[in-house]
């Protein structure tokens, strides 16, 4: 029908506006001026182009695509081109939320409000159509293509259409952050993450074309502040998702399939998109003959950059329709009838019973210190959702806020935590095992400390881990630099690029020593000598609330053996590292509480093992003017007074004061020099009921003791 469609003036392949005419259209067409240039592009291309020309079995499915699509829109009826209002497909939609409990971690309602913009765009429902330019404005397509979030998953389980996974894959992101991939067939999956890695820095998202995609990477990946109009998004960003689907429905950028606008004159095989280069930002009307003077182009396309974005043309709805009739990619099955039953988007009300989820936002505090929580629960698509947290150990000891903050813990321990959420379609209880480890300000493991793993339980509350998807830290008899055991991370078989794992050490006290050194054994074998797997150590002195970079070995400098090895690695008594990481800095020596964190990011490495940690340093006598074991608060708990008793060894600048659990100063009770003795002071305790701390500083020592007041 390509001919039939010229005769009525809808498509050509380039307009005939003249000069004159752009300007006319310039002076008297309102028009919406030039907004700042994208700083954020699309890899589409980029990915696509790379898998054409790396792959003959997939050049050939595109040629294929093609050669259908050719044929599809020249037998496009000319009715379709009518809009009558109702979506002709419908397309379950998943996204995937790769976060790592930050601002990537976007909500339910930012979500919705993308799918509500994609609907808009994809039907015609913009209120704003008027600032179309008059030459194009015939060409507004209404694309007649409904997004509908699942309501099933592909087990058949009542859903949201919003899959949250924590990782830190969301950093540095590529392909293999598209964790939990549903079937392609079935769903178009979207992932949303936190930023691009180098192989696709400067980009907003990617999707991949029709029968490009490698298995199980099919759909679109997007920065999470690009999705929605809402939120962490804004209303400049809101159409990434939609140009993103056109190039998932086999549409090109208007310049054709490169990445980079502005360089030259190019078709997108679309019969009523003129030639041209692309623009960076929107132009005058009068200027946007670059290609062909006096032929306008149509740079309000949303397959272009310019930030001035209104319309898909008819004949790129022929092209997004021809896609979903082809075999290639699968795009013909998402719509089908019998696929609409299967994910819950037949249009049936479906309501889910919530599923409760959560992660506490600072996983180990010190005694007195403040965890907050981030609700993670899932189908929260009805209204009147109320949340119950226990936490037992914390003050307050429960909450129904939906994201509780200032939780304080007073006391040494590892705490449970429990979530309740509960709908209109009914509850759903979950509860993390010693989500929150409370250290002591003060700990008792002092220099010297070795370990090498031959009779501690690994991971404990001591030994703490953190693991993305696959295998972390674990106990192994394996290989040792001595005796029989190490700990290891199994990459030769159980990880994926990029993923991140931790272990943290326990607290050491310091507090006498000085010139500290903590030394390592490693073993480490890459599996392609290209490798960048990275091991960083940290450093801490309060419970990991602040964690300072003290070693980075990457690539072949983490290597233990000189050539790439592609068999299990366990290392030789000759494959062994010691490595050393200085704590000489006031920061660490002479504190009562310094740990260290292990942090491995994969690059498809292999094995890599550590042992015989070592602590040591120059211990001093202990000339602290005061005892721990010598302060004593009686009584406590308090009602209306008590005492502060201790016995300084030497005289010494005292301060005493009394604090709430948020850190603030309710009573100060001395400031002075005072002499080597026994004091005793009597505190009016009339304060509001709770926990507090008093505070004892003497010199550069501070002791901490809980008080409670009823």
């Amino acid at each position: 029908m390509i001919n039939q469609i010229k005769s009525h003036n809808f498509i050509t392949m380039k307009k005939f506006f003249t000069r004159s005419l752009l300007i006319l259209t310039a002076m008297t067409w309102g028009y919406a001026s030039a907004q700042t240039p994208l700083t954020h592009w699309c890899a589409t291309d980029d990915v696509c182009n790379a898998r054409e020309n790396s792959d003959p079995v997939v050049r050939q499915q595109r040629q294929q695509l093609e050669a259908f699509t050719q044929q599809y829109v020249s037998s496009f009826q000319p009715s379709y081109f009518r809009t009558t209002g109702t979506p002709v497909y419908v397309i379950p939609v998943v996204f995937h939320v790769v976060h790592n409990w930050g601002p990537e971690n976007i909500s339910d309602e930012q979500i919705y409000d993308a799918v509500r913009v994609l609907n808009r765009d994809y039907n015609l429902q913009r209120t704003d159509t008027a600032n179309i330019i008059p030459s194009f404005k015939a060409l507004n397509a209404d694309v007649q293509i409904e997004f509908r979030l699942a309501h099933l998953d592909p087990l058949g389980n009542c859903t949201n259409g919003i899959d949250r996974i924590a990782s830190t894959l969301t950093y540095d992101a590529d392909d293999n952050s598209k964790l939990n991939p549903w079937p392609y067939n079935k769903y178009l999956n979207i992932w949303t993450i936190s930023n691009f890695g180098a192989s696709h820095a400067g980009a907003a998202a990617y999707a991949y074309k029709p029968g490009t995609a490698p298995s199980g990477k099919d759909g679109i990946i997007s920065l999470s502040n690009y999705v929605g109009s809402i939120g962490t998004s804004n209303t400049t960003n809101q159409y990434t998702l939609t140009h993103e689907i056109g190039h998932w429905l086999n549409l090109d950028h208007v310049w054709g399939g490169t990445n980079q606008p502005g360089v030259s004159c190019g078709d997108d095989n679309v019969t009523d998109t003129p030639v041209t280069k692309g623009f960076l930002s929107c132009p005058q009307p009068a200027n946007a003959d670059v290609c062909n003077p006096g032929i306008i182009e149509n740079y309000q396309n949303y397959m272009d950059y310019s930030y001035c974005y209104y319309m898909f043309t008819l004949g790129q709805k022929a092209r997004m329709w021809a896609a979903l009739n082809s075999p290639i990619g699968f795009r013909n099955q998402v719509h089908t009838t019998s696929n609409l039953n299967a994910t819950g988007t037949n249009g049936n009300a479906t309501t889910c019973v919530p599923v409760a989820s959560f992660s506490s936002i600072q996983k180990v505090i010190c005694e007195g210190g403040v965890a907050n929580f981030s609700d993670a629960s899932g189908n929260l698509d009805t209204v009147g959702i109320t949340y119950l947290w226990d936490f037992p150990g914390g003050v307050p000891s429960s909450s129904t806020d939906k994201n509780p903050t200032g939780i304080v813990y007073p006391t040494a321990g590892a705490y449970d935590v429990t979530l309740t959420v509960t709908s209109s379609a009914g509850f759903d209880t979950h509860t993390e095992i010693e989500n929150v480890v409370v250290r002591p300000g003060t700990t008792n493991l002092f220099v010297p400390f070795s370990e090498s793993f031959e009779s501690i339980t690994f991971p404990s509350a001591d030994w703490l881990t953190e693991s993305d998807d696959g295998d972390g830290w674990e106990l192994t008899s394996n290989a040792a630099h001595t005796g029989f055991n190490s700990v290891s991370i199994n990459n030769y078989s159980g990880n994926t690029t990029s993923s991140k794992d931790v272990f943290i050490t326990p607290g050491f006290n310091l507090t006498n020593t000085t010139q500290t050194q903590f030394k390592f054994w490693v073993a480490f074998a890459l599996k392609n000598t290209a490798g960048t797997d990275q091991l960083k150590v940290y450093a801490s002195n309060n419970c990991g609330q602040l964690w300072n970079l003290r070693l980075t070995k990457s690539g072949t400098s983490l290597a233990t053996v000189n050539n790439a090895v592609t068999s299990n690695f366990v290392p030789t008594s000759a494959q062994w590292r010691q490595e050393t990481v200085s704590l000489t800095s006031g920061q660490y020596s002479t504190r009562p509480n310094v740990s260290l964190k292990f942090e491995y990011t994969n690059d498809m490495g292999n094995n890599i093992y550590i042992d015989d940690i070592n602590l040591s340093g120059v211990v001093g006598i202990n000339d602290f003017p005061l005892s721990q074991e010598d302060v004593t608060i009686v009584p406590n708990p308090a009602y209306d007074k008590s005492t502060v008793n201790f016995e300084l060894s030497k005289p010494e600048n005292v301060l005493i004061t009394v604090v709430d659990m948020l850190g603030n100063e309710v009573h100060r009770i001395a400031d002075e020099r005072l002499d080597a003795g026994e004091y005793q002071y009597e505190v009016n305790t009339k304060w509001a009921k709770g926990i507090y701390m008093v505070r004892i500083t003497a010199g550069n020592q501070i002791i901490t003791k809980k008080l409670v007041v009823q």
